[in-house]
């Protein structure tokens, strides 16, 4: 597929609507007027940054203007969604050209607007916040799949996992005097890992799994358990 054959469907649709259509004026892929309005499109075989950026260019003009491309043959306004979204927020327009040989035409996906600004979602913001601030070490690594990631409650788990292993099946409330956070009896309740066993009422211990668990995370095992040493006069 060539860009040049996106340039007729895109052409015809803009005719059917009564502008005047050009092609290649100072470097626009095509032009349409219509009583003083403007309109350009830049025409690519594939949405890149690099189209972005070329249409964002063609903003200075003062036109309206859209990028056009080939539909994409598994397109759903679901799947598109962030696309779209990022191409809204550009106050940029869309088309998609279905390719059919002497059947080909454009559509218009998204017309070019003014953007409203981006609310604050203040709850979200919070919750990132909190995560920041209830992590100690930084092991994970960003972009990565498939990977344990040691969250704020992760690090909870684990700091509760080293006193247990260090002084034995504890109380919720001995866990604390060790400097266990203060959910840490609604941490143990829930046992989402399945790090903890219960040996008795009210009484925790350190499971098989938890052990385990440790293991996987060495140096947050080692931050805590040095952690730790404080505490030793307690008992």
């Amino acid at each position: 597929m060539k860009e040049f054959e996106l340039f007729e469907p895109v052409r015809r649709l803009f005719s059917e609507m009564g502008y005047s259509v050009n092609a290649e004026v100072k470097d626009c892929d095509v032009t349409a007027v219509k009583n003083g309005e403007l309109i350009i499109t830049e025409l690519k075989r594939s949405l890149s940054v690099a189209l972005l950026s070329q249409a964002l260019d063609r903003q200075k003009t003062g036109a309206d203007v859209y990028i056009a491309v080939p539909k994409p043959k598994r397109y759903s306004p679901k799947t598109f969604r962030d696309t779209l979204y990022v191409i809204k927020k550009l106050e940029l327009g869309l088309i998609f050209v279905n390719l059919l040989g002497e059947h080909s035409y454009a559509e218009i996906i998204l017309e070019p607007q003014d953007f409203t600004p981006v609310k604050t979602n203040t709850r979200r913001r919070k919750k990132i916040l909190e995560e920041i601030d209830g992590r100690t070490i930084d092991n994970n690594t960003g972009g990565v799949t498939g990977r344990k990631i040691a969250t704020a409650f992760t690090e909870k788990c684990i700091h509760i996992a080293c006193i247990l292993e260090n002084y034995g099946p504890l109380s919720p409330a001995e866990i604390k005097k060790y400097g266990g956070c203060e959910n840490c009896g609604a941490i143990l309740y829930r046992n989402t890992y399945g790090w903890f066993d219960k040996p008795q009422k009210g009484i925790y211990s350190l499971s098989r799994s938890g052990i385990l668990g440790l293991n996987d995370y060495p140096e947050l095992k080692a931050y805590y358990s040095e952690k730790l040493l404080s505490y030793r006069t307690i008992k």
